[in-house]
């Protein structure tokens, strides 16, 4: 609940700002310019597209992931696509994949699968090779 969050200071807060003013800058362009090629794309085309990745999403998850949604981390067996949980009450949800995939399949669903650290990890060994590079 949001009454569980420490209050930040004025003094703090502006600390906060001035320590995150680079990110705050480079989303505040990334944003403006999505927005200008969302606009030359046209509106209806986006709406289009987005029904469409959302169908496929949704179509993927039913064929791929076991429930169809997101789990526990305790709930999913194959470590590889359990996500991290910091410390703390966060609790970050992942995916299972269904039972009896081919194993074409099952590759090509783990990939959607996988947790952010361990995708990293993925890509850390396809660009530099070995061992974990980070």
């Amino acid at each position: 609940p949001a009454g569980d969050s420490p209050r930040v200071s004025p003094a703090q807060a502006a600390r906060l700002r001035a320590w995150n003013s680079l990110d705050w800058a480079l989303y505040a362009h990334l944003n403006r310019s999505f927005w200008r090629r969302a606009e030359a794309f046209g509106a209806a085309r986006l709406q289009e597209e987005v029904a469409r990745l959302r169908q496929r999403r949704t179509a993927l998850a039913r064929h791929c992931l076991r429930g169809g949604g997101p789990l526990p981390a305790r709930a999913i067996p194959d470590s590889r696509l359990r996500p991290f949980q910091p410390p703390g009450r966060a609790q970050i949800l992942g995916y299972a994949l269904r039972a009896g995939l081919p194993p074409a399949e099952r590759e090509h669903c783990a990939r959607l699968a996988t947790p952010e650290l361990q995708y990293k990890d993925i890509l850390d060994r396809r660009q530099f090779g070995g061992g974990n590079a980070s």
